[in-house]
């Protein structure tokens, strides 16, 4: 009677064995998973916050010709003074915050200066909708 007890004990230990055999190299690299969802996680937010840059831009242009000054400056042509210069700055910085963000290597974690990349990204596009937004509503 005491070998039927012991039967169901051996068999866990049996099947516990291949497990461990079939997958060493997750033992292995417990965080490597984590890696891979940050990158993505990393990834995807820049790319999202590059396209939908477009957009937004559209929105404010909108929403700004919407408004009384907007139509004032297009009608009589009192809109504000930005300099060009400034526009172009701040689209290179964000250009090369969008690529710097992207461009995370496969294999390695996104380090901080990724992720300051895609907050500069997000930052230098801000800064250009207040600039747009600033113009209209000279």
């Amino acid at each position: 009677m005491h070998d039927v007890p012991d039967a169901p004990a051996a068999a866990p230990d049996t099947a516990a064995a291949p497990d461990t055999a079939a997958a060493p190299d997750t033992a292995a690299a417990p965080d490597a998973p984590a890696h891979d969802r940050a990158v993505r996680l990393l990834r995807r937010s820049a790319l999202w916050a590059g396209l939908l840059f477009l957009p937004a831009i559209l929105l404010g242009v909108v929403l700004a010709l919407a408004s009384e000054s907007g139509t004032a400056c297009v009608m009589r042509g009192t809109c504000g003074e930005v300099p060009g210069w400034l526009y172009a700055v701040t689209l290179v910085v964000a250009g090369g915050a969008w690529l710097r963000a992207l461009t995370v290597p496969y294999g390695a974690p996104p380090t901080r200066a990724r992720w300051a990349a895609l907050w500069t990204l997000i930052g230098a596009e801000l800064l250009f909708l207040a600039l747009v937004m600033a113009y209209f509503a000279g």
